[in-house]
């Protein structure tokens, strides 16, 4: 569920003389064992263990914040089972919601629509947003985005111009043109319509270039203002469906000259020759796109298109729009939560090879190389029948959005049309590993919480926050552990600082465009500086935004107290998080005993002062109980209302601090364990009964009084892993899982007075088995039940011989028959017993 750290050789020794290497064999063996590893021995999992529980521990002593960081991520969820979700995306061409609906709008309304965020839909499944002010109101993570691709333009390539038959749909053919920006061209129209275009108005001194600048270094208003939504003006005086309105043309008359590509340019060269100056202009027509999109909004989506795409009457009169998307929201009453979308009308061309050469040509992408086996990690891979490939033969859009500059005016803004890769984005995300789809999403909270109230559509966005994470996963695809994703997530802000601070982040697809070219500057600005603040004190500023996302059912995973986390870290009385009761910090009065040399006289003192101390320690409670209720009231109050990002947590926590920690991230993950096996697989469920394992063996060695509390502990890990595995077999998840036979080799060495010192049971399975060494004294196992009379039977024999009569069969738990294995002379057989393996 995650990759493996990278790290240096270095020598580490151990009590008892042993020595282990921790290095990246070492470290991909921790992930790679129990995906069909048998080569591992069992020995060198157990280092693995030891090696790991150092590695937490160590990050506990030395870095708390960043300790407790990793393990609030690895307990939040947004998925049921990821890997089944991207099983199933991985060979799906389009969603089924997206193949219904293009069977009712390429019918009625000649368009068709795709859903580049299909994972996300399972994401508002499970996980909302919502802030923690009163009656604040749900609503989706991420915008659902919906690409509407109009079916009356088609972009031809070449120049050759398809003939269609009269009973095909009307259809205008284009032709793309470069701009002198990157991700964006202009359409040019291969036909004209006299019919639509009688009466032609042409730009007098049109150039195909940006004219002077007319606005000062520091004013951006302008863009502000393009990227503020606005209400949409509903338009009714348009009728017709099959054709565009004249108002999505733009006629200009350019200078024109032959290029070396035309196939006659030599002919066409020296007829110029004899040409006066105003036979070089030549009449083109463009699809306008600010046009489009205005007949687009104001009359498609408002008078048909909405009602198709499922909106009501009162969500599409409250839409509003910037060029290039429309915001709509639909209520959803039983779960009380807005859904926000974003309509992006589009048309369609394949992959234009030409503006993303440079991502498929890309000779300085990293690739790591893995030196226990020799495999290459490249994200995507490349050469025949890689992901390269596969993406270049999905379809691309065109959005009608122009170029906007910060500086200067693009006389060409209304011609130009956005390159957009919306299926390729679905790729992608299908092949993003847990880890990484994790830190999208928190990323995507932080920016929702912190930033996007600020900027809204002017600053960073969702899709710049996407493209830097195509940019990290490229960078080392491998290096996401699910148990340090904290810490790899901070890398991963500190990467985007930077970017924000050079202003430059490439476009994932055609890199020689820049996606903050046309931003201003003090919204990069401020959310730099959000960034730094995160990064200077992580866990308030996780724990505030992570707070605002709830599960949207009691049957998903255990929700996160984070308050409860936060309180353990600031809390100045660090041993009431242990026992409360210290908080009322009373001294108990005590009541004085006399002595009397009168016998009755002194019997009835003390028959008085027992009923003083009665009433006295029932005063006491009630005092007690009120000042509790009084400080709980408080704290809550407190937690409720203000998480103070000013005050630093410590990097090193007391015993009590420690303990706290510990115990809450113990028993979450054991809940989380329990519920993974329900909503994901075993091997989830295992994995997290493995980091309670972890986690209660650094408790273990904090203090000597945890060792009573750690054993107990073990103990309830030890057999909720045990049912988990039986569980298993019944339904038959899994093939079967054995108990390890005796070896020759001494992996297994069992001293009942003194186990500490030798090993211990390990399963091949990192995930399967956390019973460990050094864990409380095993003991022989208890006396066997549920005895049976005497019997001979075929299936038990030795050697082809019965057993002699007086055996006896005895039925067992599991860890009793593992026992029976180890410890007995003979396997199967344990004292007087002969052991059969529990079903």
């Amino acid at each position: 569920m995650g990759g493996a750290c990278t790290k240096r050789n270095r020598t580490r020794s151990r009590p008892g003389g042993v020595t282990t290497r921790t290095d990246t064999t070492t470290m991909s063996r921790m992930s790679n064992v129990g995906f069909g590893d048998s080569d591992v021995r069992v020995e060198s999992i157990h280092k693995d263990d030891l090696l790991m529980i150092e590695l937490i521990r160590r990050e506990l002593r030395e870095n708390a914040p960043v300790f407790v960081l990793n393990n609030t991520l690895m307990a939040l969820q947004f998925f049921s089972d990821h890997r089944d979700i991207i099983t199933k995306m991985r060979h799906a061409s389009a969603s089924p919601q997206e193949k219904e609906m293009n069977k009712t709008l390429l019918k009625d309304e000649t368009v068709e629509c795709t859903y580049p965020d299909t994972i996300l839909d399972e994401v508002n499944k499970n996980v909302i947003f919502r802030r923690m002010e009163e009656n604040s109101i749900g609503e989706n993570l991420m915008s659902k985005r919906i690409y509407v691709i109009n079916d009356l333009i088609e972009v031809v390539k070449g120049k050759e111009v398809p003939q269609y038959t009269s009973i095909d749909k009307p259809c205008y053919q284009v032709r793309s043109e470069e701009t002198d920006r990157k991700g964006f061209v202009k359409l040019v129209q291969i036909q004209n319509n006299a019919a639509i275009f009688a009466n032609r108005e042409y730009d007098e001194n049109y150039e195909p270039l940006a004219g002077p600048s007319s606005r000062s270094d520091s004013e951006y208003s302008y863009i502000t203002d393009l990227r503020t939504p606005k209400t949409i003006e509903v338009d009714t005086t348009i009728e017709r469906r099959d054709t565009l309105p004249e108002t999505c043309f733009s006629h200009r008359q350019v200078k024109y000259v032959p290029s070396e590509e035309d196939d006659d340019a030599e002919e066409r060269l020296k007829a110029l020759e004899s040409m006066d100056e105003a036979d070089f202009i030549k009449d083109v027509v463009y699809i306008n796109s600010k046009g489009f999109m205005r007949y687009f909004q104001n009359t498609l989506f408002s008078t048909s298109l909405g009602k198709s795409l499922g909106f009501d009457d009162e969500s599409i009169a409250s839409a509003k729009a910037i060029p290039g998307k429309i915001f709509c929201e639909d209520m959803d009453f039983e779960t009380d939560t807005t859904k926000t979308f974003e309509i992006i009308p589009a048309v369609g061309i394949t992959w234009p090879l030409d503006q993303t050469l440079d991502f498929i040509t890309r000779e300085d992408r990293p690739t790591i190389i893995d030196r226990r086996t020799g495999i290459k990690y490249r994200w995507p891979t490349d050469g025949p029948g890689g992901m390269i490939d596969e993406i270049i033969t999905l379809s691309a859009v065109l959005v009608p959005k122009g170029y906007a500059k910060k500086k200067g005016v693009n006389i060409d803004a209304n011609l130009e049309w956005e390159i957009n890769f919306p299926k390729a984005e679905r790729y992608l995300d299908a092949r993003m590993s847990h880890a990484q789809m994790k830190c999208f999403l928190v990323l995507l909270t932080l920016h929702k919480t912190f930033i996007a109230p600020v900027t809204q559509q002017n600053g960073l966005l969702p899709e710049h926050i996407r493209t830097h994470i195509y940019w990290e996963c490229e960078k080392d695809y491998r290096n996401w552990p699910e148990h340090r994703l904290g810490t790899k997530l901070l890398l991963v802000i500190k990467n985007l600082q930077i970017r924000l601070y050079a202003g430059v982040l490439h476009d994932y697809f055609i890199k020689d465009r820049n996606l903050f070219e046309n931003i201003p500057k003090k919204y990069l600005q401020f959310a730099q500086k959000v960034l730094l603040d995160v990064l200077d004190n992580p866990v308030p500023y996780f724990i505030i935004a992570l707070r605002n996302l709830r599960y949207t059912s009691g049957k998903f995973y255990p929700s996160l107290d984070l308050k409860e986390v936060y309180d353990s870290l600031i809390s100045k009385n660090s041993a009431a998080l242990i026992n409360p009761k210290l908080l009322a910090n009373q001294s108990k009065p005590y009541l004085k005993k006399k002595v009397y040399k009168d016998p009755e006289q002194q019997i009835q003192h003390l028959r008085e002062m027992k009923v003083k101390e009665k009433i006295l320690a029932q005063r006491l409670k009630e005092q007690e109980d009120k000042m509790l209720a009084a400080k709980k009231d408080e704290l809550e109050k407190r937690m409720n209302n203000e998480i103070s990002t000013e005050i630093k947590i410590e990097r090193t926590l007391d015993v009590w601090k420690t303990k706290a920690i510990l115990v809450f991230f113990i028993k979450l993950f054991m809940e989380i364990g329990k519920k993974s096996y329900y909503l994901a697989s075993k091997d989830q469920a295992l994995f997290y009964m493995k980091q309670a394992f972890y986690l209660t063996k650094i408790l273990e060695g904090e203090s000597p009084a945890f060792v009573d509390e750690s054993r107990e502990l073990f103990q309830a890990i030890a057999l909720e892993e045990q049912r988990i595995k039986r569980k298993s077999l019944r339904s038959g998840s899994i093939s079967e899982i054995k108990p390890p036979t005796p070896v020759k080799n001494n992996i297994f060495q069992f001293d009942l007075t003194n186990h500490s010192k030798s090993g211990s049971i390990k399963l091949n399975n990192l995930q399967a088995s956390f019973i460990n060494g050094n864990t409380a004294p095993l003991h022989p196992p208890p006396p066997m039940r549920n005895l049976k009379p005497p019997q001979r039977h075929e299936s038990i024999k030795e050697n082809g011989i019965l057993p002699p009569k007086k055996k006896t069969v005895a039925f067992v738990t599991h860890l009793e028959w593992i026992f029976s294995h180890v410890t007995a002379k003979k396997p199967a057989i344990y004292g007087d017993y002969y052991v059969i393996k529990p079903q």
